[in-house]
């Protein structure tokens, strides 16, 4: 995702809040569904009478509905005609949350409605498609958080795991969505995130690598590109305990950036009893 549609994504996100009236935390999907006049309906995909209603309409990446509930878990489905979201009613209460602002960012985005309509060239594009997600999780993370409002409060406190509990409870969104909208939204520095299987559990069916997320601040990607998830989930893995729950481990470690200099950064892992959360960001020195 470049610049210019992060911008528009962020000029999109605020016109929407200010529309809704939403000035402080915690940001409802109800008030922002009302202000679009968007619909939100939960489904069970053992319906039989949902499934006929769309098996003939949606297609994601050009491959049909059905044949894509036979081999993925969906958590939602948005139909623009009939300006409704449709929401995994087995979801955990934090998982629908982050599947409706999901796929409510998809309808707010003006250029994302033609790709839900029906199938082109460019929707049969995997690569296309994950852009299309990549667009809506930004927008889903400015939307939960306010846009604006979340990164002028951040920017007063300073990137360390403690940060992250504070606006867990403020406003009102899981560890993870918090941790992931810190790091993309916040101080202009460079930091990364992961959200990974400890070496202690088994990692979950519907999970094909250790790691589940890996996200990096707009700086980090500028001066480091991207890191191995597997050498940085290795990295985690040696330096965290097994507890019942909270910080688990904390660590430094260097890597070089882009220009071949190397950076030495600090790590600090939670334990939520599921998964594993860190964030790395870089020392000052």
């Amino acid at each position: 995702m470049n610049d210019l549609t992060r911008k528009e994504i962020d000029r999109t996100v605020a016109r929407v809040l200010k529309d809704a009236g939403i000035k402080t935390p915690p940001v409802k999907i109800e008030d922002i569904l009302e202000c679009i006049e968007i619909h939100r309906n939960f489904y069970d995909l053992d319906d039989p009478s949902l499934l006929q209603r769309v098996f003939h309409k949606i297609k994601v990446g050009g491959v049909k509905l059905k044949q894509l509930t036979e081999k993925i878990n969906l958590s939602a489905i948005w139909m623009p005609d009939k300006k409704t979201i449709f929401i995994d009613e087995s979801l955990p209460r934090v998982k629908q949350d982050w599947a409706s602002f999901h796929d409510t960012t998809h309808t707010i985005l003006k250029w994302h409605r033609p790709f839900f309509l029906g199938d082109t060239a460019q929707t049969l594009d995997p690569d296309f498609q994950e852009m299309l997600e990549s667009e809506a999780n930004y927008g889903a993370s400015a939307l939960m958080f306010g846009g604006k409002l979340f990164t002028h409060e951040a920017l007063d406190t300073p990137p360390e795991w403690s940060s992250i509990e504070l606006f867990n409870r403020r406003y009102k969104k899981s560890l993870v969505t918090t941790l992931r909208g810190y790091v993309g939204f916040t101080h202009n520095i460079p930091m990364l995130m992961m959200v990974s299987t400890p070496w202690w559990l088994e990692i979950p069916p519907d999970q094909p690598f250790p790691w589940r997320h890996i996200v990096y601040s707009p700086l980090f990607s500028c001066k480091f590109g991207r890191v191995d998830p597997e050498s940085f989930l290795d990295l985690v893995n040696s330096n965290i305990t097994k507890r019942k729950g909270g910080i688990v481990g904390t660590f430094e470690f260097i890597i070089s950036d882009l220009n071949d200099n190397r950076r030495e950064f600090r790590a600090e892992c939670f334990f939520n009893r599921y998964y594993v959360l860190t964030l790395a960001v870089q020392n000052n020195n």
